[in-house]
């Protein structure tokens, strides 16, 4: 008995052993694999990507100050849609003022959940946080951040209730920091939404196609229009001077030559096409760090010429190092790029970090898609873009929800404003301008019997206000839209004001709400059109040619920003203009559609404004110099001309270095700009320097009216001539009597 008991226990532990043994299999088998090939494995399962959105990435470069005595804002910041978010933390970078004493409360939210609340009493100090942000996936593609200020001063109920001393001041340098796993990324629509604020471009190395280059401006000028400054990265190409002051390279890898060559700090210059593959292997430079790239075969040659050599390094080191690199490229790379067809559109990996591909020629398609229209139905990895177009108003009248103006209910304690943004180009075509802006408002009744104010502002000229009736009930705001108030890019806005408080003492000041409802619109209208840059931007709206030397294909990093701002500024569509090269940069062009030209001479045209390569500039009105000056540098002239029957925008750069610009242009009434790295300088209309033709006619009125030789004197003389002919007749039969 004993002796079987002693067999069954040592059978059960020769099971145990060999148990045990399998489950420690696996480790055996890594454990048998070379240091770089387990450094490579863990490339290969790394998707994970890092992400940094500041307030200025949103286009808010000044500070945000709440000052009244009940504000509130809410901030979208955007993140992608349907995918969770891991060590995510918002920095809330805020000061305040505590000068009429009292008690001042800060309240932050997520999401519409409360947060923080934080009392602040002194006369002035920090009102910064670190917030935990969840994991959770938000559909939507952004977190929402809240923030309420409350000042409540101890005074007597009825004294003067104007705080102005005690105020929030929110920084642009507010951020949100968070990573997540980029193969969780599903379709191209969300991947469009999820941009950061400064999305990379990337474009083949060299010299590129009039087709690549045509789909880089289109694609740079879109961002631009939804707030987003685009970096332009063409793919590092041999002798290429690179950063590395950042790149953390595992020491398992410097067994590779091209990752030794890489290990150093500052400048480095690319000796060896594997050096490319290491760098885009580890993704961690900002040449090969691209959101968005032209899917052309140029660019997928010098991709996967840099990798092979970069195998061909491994194989010669390790066989099952190089297996498992063939597993990271077909996973990071070959997934993504091995497209097919002329109308992809694509979401891929290179390398860690997702990236949409788009084939050169269905750029305008998927532009199209990605609009406000259609993104929703992008759900897809992969899609062939066939046809997507923009409706056009067929009645002359655009919903201003179409223009990204979100209707809905505001409270209002003092003052609220709703604001909607559009380019010119986006609602003007066949030669129609806005010429009225119709806002249908609704308000609650309010703690006084003051009744509120609706003030409509167009790019903060005051166009039109009504004081509203209480109820409830839709009321019709309309005004005329001025020429001189509108430009190439607008910014529509209704300001509410309140009285905030009654004359019954023991009231506490209380918000009530005010609506902007869905029906308000913008109205357009044929017009005759300027010759100045709202004139330009309604012609550039349906039609356009972008006129460039070849140059500006050969240099793409410093052209092609040039013309991305230029472009977006003047309000040229990126679905509709095409792309001329002019292969001999001294031959006059002879344009046959509205167009923005780049450093050529136009045929048959009169330029005001004259520069050379020496930074000369010289600006004439008819035979009058207005101003000769040189030598200028960093700087470069946008003005209008006409060249026979067509007009178009002319861009010259002064000296040998054009400007770099960092933010938005803003194009003004005029036909004339001097553009500078931080934008437009001074802008003028030479047909009118001295302003004189902008200021209205008046027409006498009264007294005045008679007092100006005018057809009014007609009317005395007409009489005066009846009464002469009267006497004359009357006369006349006494005579013959």
């Amino acid at each position: 008995m004993k002796s079987s008991v002693a067999l069954h226990t040592g059978a059960l532990s020769a099971l145990a052993c060999g148990v045990s043994l399998l489950a420690l299999m696996p480790a055996f088998a890594l454990a048998a694999d070379s240091p770089l090939t387990q450094a490579i494995n863990r490339l290969n399962a790394d998707t994970r990507q890092e992400r940094e959105i500041r307030l200025s990435d949103l286009g808010i470069d000044a500070p945000i100050i709440l000052g009244s005595t009940d504000a509130r804002r809410e901030l979208y910041l955007p993140v992608p849609a349907g995918v969770p978010l891991t060590d995510a933390t918002l920095n809330f970078d805020a000061s305040y003022l505590n000068g009429e004493g009292g008690r001042n409360t800060l309240l932050l939210s997520l999401d519409g959940y409360p947060v923080r609340a934080e009392g602040l009493s002194e006369a002035q100090g920090d009102a910064s946080a670190t917030l935990g942000v969840d994991k959770k996936a938000r559909d939507s593609g952004s977190l929402r951040l809240g923030i309420a200020w409350s000042s409540i001063v101890s005074r007597v109920l009825c004294e003067d209730e104007r705080a102005i001393g005690n105020v929030l001041r929110i920084e642009p340098a507010t951020r949100l920091n968070y990573s997540y796993d980029a193969s969780q990324l599903q379709d191209v629509g969300a991947a469009w939404t999820a941009l950061p604020g400064k999305p990379g471009i990337m474009v083949a190395p060299g010299t590129l196609s009039a087709d690549s280059y045509d789909a880089a401006w289109r694609l740079g000028v879109a961002l631009e229009r939804i707030g987003k400054h685009s970096r332009i990265l063409p793919f590092p190409a041999l002798q290429d001077s690179v950063d590395l002051s950042g790149l953390r390279i595992p020491a398992e890898l410097l067994a590779i030559p091209a990752f030794a060559g890489l290990n150093g700090k500052g400048a480095h210059v690319l000796a060896d096409p594997a050096q490319i593959g290491a760098l885009v292997m580890l993704g961690q430079t900002p040449n090969v760090q691209a959101d968005l790239a032209v899917n052309d075969p140029q660019l997928l040659k010098a991709v996967n010429e840099s990798l092979d050599a970069l195998q061909r390094q491994i194989q010669g080191l390790d066989a099952t190092a190089a297996n498992a690199f063939t597993q990271w490229r077909e996973r990071h790379i070959n997934a993504g790029l091995a497209a097919t067809g002329t109308d992809n559109v694509r979401l891929a990996l290179l390398g860690t970090r997702p990236v949409l591909m788009i084939a050169p020629q269905a750029t305008g398609k998927a532009l199209a898609l990605f609009s406000s229209a259609w993104n929703t139905l992008a759900r897809s990895r992969q899609l062939t873009v066939s046809e997507a177009q923009l409706p056009l108003s067929a009645d002359g009248r655009v919903a201003l929800s179409r223009l990204g103006g979100n209707p809905g209910a505001i409270d209002v304690l003092a003052k609220s404003d709703w604001s909607t943004s559009f380019p010119l180009g986006s609602v003007a075509y066949d030669g129609r301008l806005p010429v009225k802006a119709v806002i249908d408002v609704s308000a609650a009744p309010g703690a006084s019997d003051t009744a509120p104010v609706a003030s409509l502002f167009l790019n903060d000229y005051l166009i039109g206000a009504q004081q509203l009736v209480a109820n409830g009930e839709k009321q019709r705001i309309e005004a005329s839209v001025p020429r001189y108030a509108l430009g190439s890019k607008n910014v529509l806005r209704v300001s509410f004001q309140r009285q905030p408080v009654s004359d019954r003492c023991l009231e506490t000041p209380q918000a009530f709400p005010v609506s902007v409802l869905p029906t308000s619109h913008i109205v357009l209208e044929k017009t005759a059109l300027d010759n100045d840059f709202s004139g330009m931007a309604a012609r550039f709206a349906m039609d356009a040619q972008i006129l460039v030397p070849q140059a500006y294909l050969e240099h793409p990093a410093s052209s092609l920003p040039q013309v991305i701002s230029v472009a977006d500024a003047a309000g040229v569509s990126p679905l509709r203009a095409q792309l001329n090269v002019s292969a001999d940069p001294k031959a006059s062009v002879t344009p046959d559609k509205a167009f923005l030209a780049f450093e050529l001479p136009i045929k048959d045209s009169k330029e005001s404004v004259q520069v050379d390569e020496q930074g000369r500039l010289r600006i004439n009105h008819k035979d009058q110099v207005l101003l000769d000056v040189h030598p200028l540098n960093h700087l470069a002239s946008l003005q209008v001309v006409a060249a026979g029957s067509q007009h178009g925008l002319v861009y010259r750069a002064l000296g040998a270095d054009a400007p770099r610009f960092a933010r938005q242009i803003l194009l003004t009434r005029g036909d004339v700009a001097i553009l500078g790295d931080k934008g437009a300088l001074t802008t003028f209309n030479t047909q009118d320097p001295s302003g004189s033709q902008l200021i209205d006619n008046e027409e006498p009125k009264g007294l005045d009216a008679w007092r100006k030789p005018s057809w009014l004197w007609l009317i005395p003389g007409g009489i005066l001539l009846v009464l002469i002919l009267l006497l004359a007749g009357r006369n006349a039969r006494r005579n013959r009597q």
